[in-house]
């Protein structure tokens, strides 16, 4: 656990899921992706999926609380091992994808993304980690990890089934 003034950091366990999972719910909420474009059992889905690569040991959260208020937390960082295609072919054979970056509005300002993004960051480069990605849901939230070091990328994105995707709904939202 860390410490920092009014707030506290601590590593998520396994039986945090469901509060992280809750946190991401709040997150595609606040990025205006209605519920009608998840999978009908997304909750399962993320359930098991968050489980697996805890139990594998290539998941872990990092909550920030408000020590006056702890029983919830005041935000969240994750961070993801990822062995896809064409970043396996490459040392390490995987990337950190930044997940899950969410503060309650009442605390947004105060740099408490930024103190998980270091918790991440150092979760990560201790896995063996060479590179994180993440997606940017908004334009705060892109001047954040910018000035935490994160730079725009080369990958690009098509819409070819004519329904909204993720990146549809992300660009819409760029006000948030």
């Amino acid at each position: 656990m860390s410490k920092s003034g009014k707030f506290y950091i601590k590593a998520a366990e396994e039986k945090d899921i469901p509060l992280a999972l809750n946190l991401r719910k709040k997150l595609f909420r606040d990025t205006g992706v209605p519920e009608q474009a998840f999978q009908e059992n997304l909750d399962s889905l993320l359930l098991q999926e968050y489980t697996n690569a805890y139990k594998k040991n290539d998941m872990l959260h990092f909550f920030a609380y408000d020590r006056e208020f702890d029983e919830q937390p005041a935000a969240v960082a994750g961070l993801l091992l990822k062995r896809d295609f064409p970043y396996y072919l490459f040392k390490p054979g995987f990337y950190g994808w930044v997940i899950d970056v969410y503060t309650e509005h009442e605390y947004r300002g105060r740099g408490l993304a930024t103190m998980l993004l270091e918790k991440v960051s150092l979760w990560g480069q201790a896995k063996g980690v060479e590179e994180l990605k993440l997606i940017s849901a908004s334009e705060n939230a892109r001047r954040i990890y910018e000035n935490f070091g994160f730079r725009p990328t080369w990958e690009m994105s098509m819409n070819v089934g004519g329904h909204r995707t993720y990146n549809d709904y992300i660009d819409l939202g760029k006000g948030i």
